[in-house]
Order: structure tokens, then sequence, then C-alpha cells
């Protein structure tokens, strides 16, 4: 890890910077109430938000310690204690699994926020411009360190940093080998269903026609199922997410086409009434992911 002395020599942090900061922490002050209020509108949309800030008690201390936050980056101190603070700060976003993106995306609301702030508090172009780059040097030098947390948490391991990075190269090939090899056997099913649908129109040719109706649709769904199996890997491949609500649906057509099966027998009626309660219970399933999804 760096010292801080090191960040402010990378960064060309000087002390005009922290004059200038502290020149600013009187006009900061008047809109601290406002930041926090304009920094939750701009994340309430975030899918993570929910679930880091859940009730009451958390957003009342995550939103002191924004203020806290907020006005130290105007306080003119800029020492080791203060490079500790903000390292604890970025342990605790590691600890708690938010995604760098958002770390990221919030900065960048914060720099925009305070360049607001600066475009109607200080007329001077001249005295604005020198202020807004010693606000960018310090909110640089915060998201670095909030970064090298992650860094920091990554460089963990059991064995060696080489030996981990190997295996999980050789684990991912053989998991994209065997997603590879999932689509072969796709598409060959996707044939073999293709003939048992012309095979299941033969029985309509033959003049059984309720069979092989019946049987057809049987076929017809079995072959989307195939299809949306193989859209959803392709998918996956590509990097999408794991999709659990298609394999919910292939088992619905399944229950579905043996429903259509049984029903050409009169003697099936309580394997009918179980293949429908299987199909209610998947139907439930499948409605509860649809709606988590959205």
């Amino acid at each position: 890890m760096e010292s801080i002395e090191k960040i402010k020599e990378h960064y060309r942090f000087t002390d005009e910077d922290v004059s200038l900061l502290m020149r600013l922490r009187p006009v900061m002050e008047r809109y601290r109430e406002e930041f926090v209020e304009e920094f939750y509108n701009f994340v309430k949309d975030f899918e993570e938000t929910k679930r880091f800030l859940k009730d009451e008690a958390t957003i009342k201390r995550h939103q002191d310690a924004l203020k806290l936050w907020f006005m130290k980056l105007f306080s003119g101190t800029y020492g080791s204690h203060y490079l500790s603070e903000l390292r604890k700060v970025g342990e605790v976003h590691v600890k708690v699994g938010l995604h760098t993106h958002y770390v990221n995306a919030a900065f960048h609301f914060v720099k925009i926020y305070i360049h607001g702030i600066l475009h109607r508090e200080i007329p001077d172009i001249k005295e604005r411009a020198r202020m807004l780059e010693s606000v960018e040097k310090i909110l640089d030098m915060n998201l670095d360190v909030f970064t090298n947390s992650y860094v920091e948490e990554e460089k963990k391991f059991f064995f060696s940093l080489k030996v981990e990075s190997y295996l999980v190269q050789m684990a991912n090939r053989f998991s994209h080998g065997l997603n590879l090899i999932l689509v072969i056997g796709l598409v060959l099913l996707g044939f073999m269903v293709m003939g048992l649908f012309a095979y299941d129109i033969l029985h309509i040719l033959d003049g059984d026609i309720e069979k092989g109706l019946l049987s057809t649709l049987g076929s017809l769904l079995m072959l989307w199922v195939v299809i949306e199996l193989m859209d959803t890997e392709i998918k996956h491949l590509r990097g999408g997410k794991f999709a659990i609500k298609v394999f919910i649906s292939v088992a619905l057509v399944a229950v579905i086409r043996k429903i259509l099966v049984t029903s050409l027998s009169s003697e099936e009626v309580g394997a009918q009434l179980s293949l429908v309660a299987a199909v209610a219970v998947l139907g439930a399933i499948y409605w509860l992911i649809a709606k988590v999804e959205r």
C-alpha cells in the first residue's frame, strides 16, 4: 500500500490545493444536507441499493457517515489518519460486497454535484477552474484508496497467485468446453425431435387422427423446449445470466406433453390428476421466479 505522501505526490496534490479546499469548506457546509438528499436521489434506482440500505437505522448511519466524509474532503487535513479512515471505508465496501461499478458511479455523481456548486458560488472563472482542479484531485485520491481495497482483497490466495490463476484459467476453459458440448448435444437433439415430429405425422396419414394430432402437438412442444434451451445456452456463452426460468418452463412442457399422451387412455385418470397438480406447482414456481426477475 502506498503512503499518503506518495499518493499526494502522484496526484501532484500541493499545499495550494489544501488551501483552496479549506476555502471551500464554508460553502460546502451550506450544501451538506442537500448533498445527502441528492446522493440518495441518485442511488435510489440502483438495483443494489435496497440490499444494502434496507432499514431506517442503516440509512441514518449511512447518511451521517456520508455527511462526515463529504465535509472531510474540505477539512485541509490529509495525513496518515485521513488515509486510514478512507481505507476503513473501502474495506467496508468490500466486506458488504458492493461492486466497484457502484463506487465509481457514486464518485461520478459527487464530482458533478460539486462542479454545480462551484459554478453557482464562485463567479471568478480562473479561481473556479483552479478550485475544480483541487476538488478533482481529492476525489480521485479517495477513489484510488477505495479501489485499492478491492485490489488488496483480490490478492488473497490459498496456495500461490500463479497456481490459483492457472487453475481458474483451466477451470474456465473446461467449463466453456462443456458448454460447447452441450450446444452440440442440443443441436443433435433438435434433429431427433424433428424426426419424431415427422414420425407422429405418419399416424395422421395412417388414419389415427386423434393420436397423431396429440403426438404431433407434443413433439412441437419438445421442439420448442430444445429451441429455448439452445437460445439460453448461446446467451450464457456470450456472457448472459443463468436463466433458471427456462428450466422451469422445460419441466412444464414435459409434464404437459405427458398429459397429452395419457389423455389417450381413459384408464389413467389418477395419473392425469397428479400431472395436473404438478403443472399447477410448476406454474406457481414459474410465476414467482418471473415476478422476482421483474
